[in-house]
């Protein structure tokens, strides 16, 4: 229990997310996904990186899967990742773009997420996909839509991420099902790392056109107006978060 409260308090100390008092007057305005989309190269090269770290940490869990199948599986999505990202890596080259100094700063980032969301074991690390992964791939489709149409429908193409959520979500129901125990503690991690991702996903989207100019340059009280532009967006999100919830029987 001792290391759950010390989990939860550094994890706290870290998030930026506006009080639930910041953001009275919530707009119920549906924000248009393509408003969010930065310049395409910025966008591919973030679907690249997103991959990247996917196709990773799949390929590591692999090595500590409980059964062989579970490896295997585990392992095929993680090279399929890495074929999708080499690809979309492969398309960003040939707009003539070189992003390597973006793509770094990107990865670092990404990686930061991947440390403060590690799980103690390998059904938590399966639940960080399915949630943090899964709320980072629903956003990068639905800012994508924002690209030219060339560059669009191959950045949608690749992004498809339904035998990853399956994989996941099978097999932390089987687990589930099995240990009465792991149920509570998968929901309780997975509430714990829904605020990394939004955090990430205020990180990745441009502000350029809904936010021209910030009221603020205050570092909290420009992440609190953020937030609040995001939230029509943000609230999609976290009702396609509850539905795979949903599906394991756990409150999101």
């Amino acid at each position: 229990m001792l290391d759950w409260l010390r989990r939860i308090r550094k994890v706290s100390q870290k998030l930026t997310l506006p009080s639930r008092d910041a953001t009275a007057g919530r707009s119920q305005i549906q924000l248009n996904p393509a408003k969010l989309t930065p310049s395409s190269e910025i966008q591919l090269a973030y679907l690249v990186e997103l991959g990247g770290v996917i196709s990773d940490l799949c390929d590591q869990d692999s090595q500590k899967a409980p059964l062989p199948e579970q490896a295997k599986k585990q392992a095929s999505i993680a090279a399929d990742y890495r074929d999708r990202s080499k690809q979309l890596d492969a398309l960003l080259i040939r707009s003539g773009e070189h992003q390597m100094e973006l793509q770094s700063d990107m990865r670092e980032r990404l990686d930061q997420l991947v440390i403060r969301t590690e799980g103690a074991d390998w059904h938590e690390d399966l639940m960080r996909i399915y949630v943090v992964f899964g709320i980072l791939q629903d956003s990068a489709q639905r800012v994508s839509k924002g690209m030219p149409p060339a560059k669009k429908l191959r950045a949608e193409q690749l992004l498809d991420s339904r035998k990853l959520q399956e994989f996941c979500s099978n097999e932390l129901a089987a687990g589930i099902a099995a240990d009465s125990d792991l149920a509570p503690r998968l929901a309780m991690f997975g509430r714990m790392v829904v605020g990394d991702a939004l955090l990430e996903i205020r990180d990745s989207v441009s502000f350029e056109k809904i936010l021209p100019s910030p009221t603020s340059t205050d570092r909290i009280s420009l992440a609190r107006e953020q937030f609040k532009l995001l939230e029509p967006f943000t609230s999609e999100l976290i009702a396609q978060h509850t539905v795979r919830m949903d599906l394991l029987g756990l409150t999101a």
